[in-house]
Protein backbone atom coordinates (compact mmCIF):
# COMPACT_ATOMS: atom_id res chain seq x y z
CA UNK A 1 0.00 0.00 0.00
CA UNK A 2 1.43 3.42 -1.02
CA UNK A 3 2.67 5.20 1.71
CA UNK A 4 3.00 2.48 3.96
CA UNK A 5 6.34 2.02 5.65
CA UNK A 6 7.90 -1.33 7.52
CA UNK A 7 10.00 -1.20 11.19
CA UNK A 8 11.97 -4.74 12.21
CA UNK A 9 11.30 -5.86 15.69
CA UNK A 10 14.25 -8.47 16.20
CA UNK A 11 14.24 -11.48 19.13
CA UNK A 12 17.39 -12.40 19.51
CA UNK A 13 19.69 -15.23 21.53
CA UNK A 14 23.46 -14.79 22.24
CA UNK A 15 25.70 -17.23 24.49
CA UNK A 16 25.85 -14.88 27.61
CA UNK A 17 25.32 -15.68 31.03
CA UNK A 18 22.14 -13.52 31.15
CA UNK A 19 20.42 -15.20 28.12
CA UNK A 20 21.57 -18.45 29.61
CA UNK A 21 19.86 -17.32 32.79
CA UNK A 22 16.95 -16.52 30.81
CA UNK A 23 16.56 -19.13 28.67
CA UNK A 24 16.96 -21.73 32.35
CA UNK A 25 14.32 -19.97 34.01
CA UNK A 26 11.89 -20.81 30.83
CA UNK A 27 13.11 -24.00 31.17
CA UNK A 28 11.90 -24.97 34.70
CA UNK A 29 9.45 -27.31 35.11
CA UNK A 30 7.19 -25.23 37.25
CA UNK A 31 7.12 -22.75 34.52
CA UNK A 32 4.67 -22.77 31.96
CA UNK A 33 6.88 -22.36 28.17
CA UNK A 34 6.19 -20.08 26.11
CA UNK A 35 6.31 -19.67 22.03
CA UNK A 36 9.95 -17.89 21.65
CA UNK A 37 11.04 -18.43 25.66
CA UNK A 38 14.26 -19.52 23.75
CA UNK A 39 15.14 -15.54 23.20
CA UNK A 40 16.25 -13.46 25.40
CA UNK A 41 16.98 -10.50 23.83
CA UNK A 42 14.68 -7.93 21.57
CA UNK A 43 15.87 -5.09 19.12
CA UNK A 44 14.31 -2.13 17.22
CA UNK A 45 15.56 -1.38 13.45
CA UNK A 46 13.81 1.08 10.57
CA UNK A 47 15.95 -0.77 8.02
CA UNK A 48 15.77 -4.70 7.18
CA UNK A 49 19.66 -5.05 6.93
CA UNK A 50 19.58 -4.88 10.79
CA UNK A 51 22.89 -3.18 10.96
CA UNK A 52 21.68 -0.47 12.78
CA UNK A 53 19.81 -1.49 15.37
CA UNK A 54 18.72 0.09 18.96
CA UNK A 55 18.19 -1.21 22.23
CA UNK A 56 18.92 -1.84 25.72
CA UNK A 57 21.84 -3.72 26.40
CA UNK A 58 25.84 -4.15 27.60
CA UNK A 59 28.32 -1.42 25.88
CA UNK A 60 31.02 -3.74 26.50
CA UNK A 61 30.99 -7.38 25.13
CA UNK A 62 32.56 -7.89 28.49
CA UNK A 63 31.10 -6.41 31.11
CA UNK A 64 27.49 -6.71 31.41
CA UNK A 65 27.44 -4.88 34.30
CA UNK A 66 27.92 -1.54 31.90
CA UNK A 67 24.72 -1.50 29.95
CA UNK A 68 22.37 1.18 28.39
CA UNK A 69 20.93 2.33 25.20
CA UNK A 70 23.28 0.79 22.68
CA UNK A 71 23.22 0.63 18.97
CA UNK A 72 23.54 -2.89 17.31
CA UNK A 73 24.53 -4.18 14.12
CA UNK A 74 23.94 -7.91 13.68
CA UNK A 75 27.38 -8.19 12.10
CA UNK A 76 29.16 -6.90 14.81
CA UNK A 77 29.47 -7.70 19.07
CA UNK A 78 27.31 -10.20 20.82
CA UNK A 79 25.49 -11.03 17.56
CA UNK A 80 28.80 -12.70 16.14
CA UNK A 81 30.69 -13.53 19.65
CA UNK A 82 29.64 -17.32 19.08
CA UNK A 83 27.82 -17.41 15.15
CA UNK A 84 27.33 -21.42 15.73
CA UNK A 85 24.60 -20.57 18.89
CA UNK A 86 23.43 -16.71 17.92
CA UNK A 87 19.97 -16.79 16.58
CA UNK A 88 17.25 -14.64 15.51
CA UNK A 89 13.80 -14.58 14.82
CA UNK A 90 12.70 -10.96 12.49
CA UNK A 91 9.42 -9.25 12.62
CA UNK A 92 8.67 -7.22 9.44
CA UNK A 93 5.92 -4.79 10.51
CA UNK A 94 4.04 -2.24 8.35
CA UNK A 95 3.15 0.59 9.83
CA UNK A 96 1.99 3.71 8.23
CA UNK A 97 4.07 6.88 7.25
CA UNK A 98 3.18 9.05 10.21
CA UNK A 99 4.20 6.34 12.42
CA UNK A 100 7.14 5.36 10.99
CA UNK A 101 8.30 8.97 11.45
CA UNK A 102 7.46 9.07 14.65
CA UNK A 103 9.19 6.23 15.69
CA UNK A 104 11.99 7.32 13.81
CA UNK A 105 11.76 10.47 15.88
CA UNK A 106 11.69 8.70 19.16
CA UNK A 107 14.51 6.72 18.39
CA UNK A 108 16.67 9.43 17.63
CA UNK A 109 15.41 11.53 20.78
CA UNK A 110 15.95 8.17 23.13
CA UNK A 111 19.59 7.94 21.16
CA UNK A 112 20.42 11.87 21.36
CA UNK A 113 19.84 11.79 25.50
CA UNK A 114 21.47 8.21 25.87
CA UNK A 115 23.54 9.07 29.52
CA UNK A 116 20.35 10.40 30.73
CA UNK A 117 18.66 6.45 30.48
CA UNK A 118 20.06 3.82 32.82
CA UNK A 119 19.52 -0.53 32.63
CA UNK A 120 16.67 -1.14 34.53
CA UNK A 121 18.63 -4.64 36.45
CA UNK A 122 15.89 -4.12 39.41
CA UNK A 123 13.18 -4.83 36.95
CA UNK A 124 14.91 -7.63 35.02
CA UNK A 125 16.12 -9.21 38.48
CA UNK A 126 12.25 -9.50 39.51
CA UNK A 127 11.70 -10.51 35.46
CA UNK A 128 13.41 -13.59 36.10
CA UNK A 129 12.54 -14.56 39.60
CA UNK A 130 8.72 -13.39 39.84
CA UNK A 131 7.69 -13.18 36.18
CA UNK A 132 6.97 -9.51 36.18
CA UNK A 133 8.98 -6.55 36.20
CA UNK A 134 9.42 -2.91 38.36
CA UNK A 135 9.03 0.01 36.85
CA UNK A 136 11.81 2.96 37.29
CA UNK A 137 11.81 6.56 36.18
CA UNK A 138 14.31 6.60 33.19
CA UNK A 139 15.71 3.05 33.53
CA UNK A 140 14.57 0.44 30.97
CA UNK A 141 15.64 -3.27 29.98
CA UNK A 142 15.62 -3.96 26.29
CA UNK A 143 11.70 -5.31 26.10
CA UNK A 144 10.42 -2.78 28.21
CA UNK A 145 12.35 -0.03 25.93
CA UNK A 146 11.08 -1.05 22.77
CA UNK A 147 7.25 -1.98 24.05
CA UNK A 148 7.56 1.52 25.54
CA UNK A 149 8.65 3.22 22.35
CA UNK A 150 6.30 1.39 20.04
CA UNK A 151 3.45 2.65 22.63
CA UNK A 152 3.81 5.76 23.01
CA UNK A 153 4.05 6.02 18.96
CA UNK A 154 0.91 4.32 18.89
CA UNK A 155 1.68 0.63 18.16
CA UNK A 156 0.47 -1.43 21.17
CA UNK A 157 0.67 -5.10 20.74
CA UNK A 158 0.07 -5.99 24.23
CA UNK A 159 -3.18 -5.27 25.29
CA UNK A 160 -2.17 -2.31 27.48
CA UNK A 161 -0.11 -4.71 29.41
CA UNK A 162 2.75 -2.14 31.56
CA UNK A 163 5.98 -2.29 29.51
CA UNK A 164 7.88 -3.24 32.28
CA UNK A 165 6.46 -6.08 32.37
CA UNK A 166 7.17 -7.23 28.54
CA UNK A 167 9.75 -10.13 27.93
CA UNK A 168 11.74 -10.76 24.66
CA UNK A 169 9.20 -13.58 23.97
CA UNK A 170 6.28 -11.76 23.96
CA UNK A 171 7.16 -10.20 20.79
CA UNK A 172 7.39 -13.51 19.55
CA UNK A 173 4.03 -14.64 20.29
CA UNK A 174 2.63 -11.48 19.36
CA UNK A 175 4.46 -10.93 16.45
CA UNK A 176 5.27 -14.44 14.96
CA UNK A 177 2.77 -13.75 12.05
CA UNK A 178 5.10 -10.87 10.84
CA UNK A 179 8.01 -13.23 10.70
CA UNK A 180 10.61 -13.32 7.57
CA UNK A 181 13.28 -14.81 9.05
CA UNK A 182 14.47 -17.39 11.78
CA UNK A 183 17.38 -18.88 12.00
CA UNK A 184 21.02 -18.21 12.64
CA UNK A 185 22.14 -14.53 12.87
CA UNK A 186 25.41 -15.40 10.76
CA UNK A 187 23.32 -16.38 7.96
CA UNK A 188 20.89 -13.63 7.68
CA UNK A 189 22.86 -11.19 5.37
CA UNK A 190 22.77 -13.57 2.93
CA UNK A 191 19.28 -14.01 2.99
CA UNK A 192 17.92 -10.16 2.84
CA UNK A 193 20.88 -9.70 -0.48
CA UNK A 194 18.86 -12.62 -1.94
CA UNK A 195 15.51 -11.14 -1.28
CA UNK A 196 16.48 -7.90 -2.78
CA UNK A 197 18.01 -9.56 -5.35
CA UNK A 198 14.71 -11.41 -6.23
CA UNK A 199 12.86 -7.90 -5.90
CA UNK A 200 15.34 -6.49 -8.69
CA UNK A 201 14.88 -9.58 -11.09
CA UNK A 202 10.93 -8.76 -10.72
Amino acid sequence: MEGKKNIYVVTSYSDTVPGKLICYRASLKFWNRYEGDNYSHVSLSLDKSLTKMLSFARKEINNPFNSGLVQENIKEGMFVLKPEKSKIAVMEIGVSQQQFIDIEGLMKYFWERRDDYHFNFLGLTTMLIYGKGVNLEDHYFCSQWVATLLQQCGLDFFNGEKPYNIRPFDFYRELKKFIIYEGLTVEYPAFVEKSFASKKVK
